[in-house]
């Protein structure tokens, strides 16, 4: 498992502190996610992307974050990963198709989410911020991390796999 270093006690003032965001990409969208509640990222290979993971003795459920952004799946991508993510009631994983690493900005960087989206994705998306000539919307860890009523199309089911 890789391990994302966390730094302690820097001793900055919160507001000029940098912001620390992971950049992935879900069904072809930059996506951001504040790297604080991060716990690591997993390959394929280091566990089934299909069911709940145990890592050193800690259940993180596996959350289908393509589905509940309504994002069209690509399936399984050669490559992807399962970021693990926690807050104070909750342990979970979402695949995502690639990580592209850590970015370290400034807050006066994040833009705002545009007021036209009026939606339920208001409450997906905190902002956005500049990423790779384009932009990678950050994704509110509390919404994804809430627990959701199980939809009857399970995760094996939609990529066509077998239970």
């Amino acid at each position: 498992m890789s391990a994302l270093a966390k730094q302690e006690g820097s001793g900055r003032s919160i507001s000029t502190s940098p912001q620390h965001f992971l950049i992935i990409t879900i069904c072809g969208r930059y996506l951001a996610l504040d790297a604080e509640p991060i716990q690591g990222v997993l390959t394929n290979e280091e566990a089934s992307p299909f069911q709940d993971l145990v890592v050193q003795g800690t259940v993180y459920g596996v959350i289908d974050l393509a589905l509940r952004l309504n994002l069209p799946s690509e399936g399984l991508v050669e490559g992807a990963r399962l970021v693990l993510l926690k807050n104070e009631s909750s342990r979970k994983s979402v695949r995502v198709d690639q990580v592209h690493g850590i970015l370290k900005i400034q807050k006066s960087q994040v833009l705002p989410f545009p007021a036209q989206f009026r939606g339920p994705e208001r409450r997906w998306y905190l902002g956005m911020i500049p990423f790779n000539h384009s932009v990678a919307l950050i994704l509110n860890i509390a919404w994804i991390l809430e627990d959701q009523i199980q939809t009857p199309t399970s995760s094996s089911e939609r990529y066509g796999m077998e239970s």
